[in-house]
């Protein structure tokens, strides 16, 4: 005898929850909070709105010039390297061209006022193992155009480590410090940072 098999729905119980899961959320507390959330986004978003990626550099800007940096230290040829140092980071850079300063739209005015050597690490018997060479400068990026200072800093600041036991790293660490001061120098000019 065959049996019929019937294919009947499985009954399921019907929950209505009456109470909250969790009485410290309401409903209108988990609105408010996701109001407060659109709000601080949209203040964000216009916040940064007047942020470009083409930089701060004026449209009138395209060519530059870098004079000779002066020297308020004693650092033998820190005024050529680092002034090739620059020329060579707006050329990399491409937002400028170098031209001689009479035909310049602007000019990078630069004077190395310390720099500075200081142990950074020890040996067991207090001896320094290495150093840390810091090259501060004094930088104004003028614009001939306008015949006024687009930005100035009183001590920006390149640096490097060094092994205290070869003389030849150290400058090594110079020309690092330096090419670390130049970067920040066209980050500067370019970008407005």
């Amino acid at each position: 005898m065959k049996q019929k098999l019937s294919r009947q729905k499985p009954k399921v119980k019907e929950v209505i929850y009456s109470e909250p899961l969790c009485s410290c959320v309401s409903m209108p507390s988990v609105l408010y909070a996701g109001l407060l959330i659109l709000v601080y986004g949209l203040l964000l978003f216009a916040g940064c709105s007047h942020y470009s990626v083409s930089g701060s550099l004026p449209g009138h800007i395209k060519t530059a010039a870098v004079p000779l940096f002066q020297n308020d230290t004693v650092e033998p040829n820190i005024v050529e390297d680092v002034t090739d140092e620059v020329t060579n980071a707006i050329i990399s850079n491409g937002s400028m061209k170098i031209v001689n300063e009479s035909k310049a739209d602007a000019v990078v005015i630069g004077r190395i006022v310390e720099v500075i050597n200081e142990a950074d690490t020890y040996s067991k018997d207090e001896q320094a193992k290495q150093y840390k060479i810091h090259i501060y400068a004094e930088v104004q990026f003028f614009d001939r155009k306008k015949n006024r200072p687009l930005w100035e800093e009183k001590r920006m600041e390149g640096w490097a480590r060094y092994d205290a036991s070869s003389p030849s790293s150290r400058s090594d660490a110079v020309k690092q410090a330096l090419q670390m001061l130049a970067s920040l120098i066209v980050d500067k000019t370019v970008s407005g940072w």
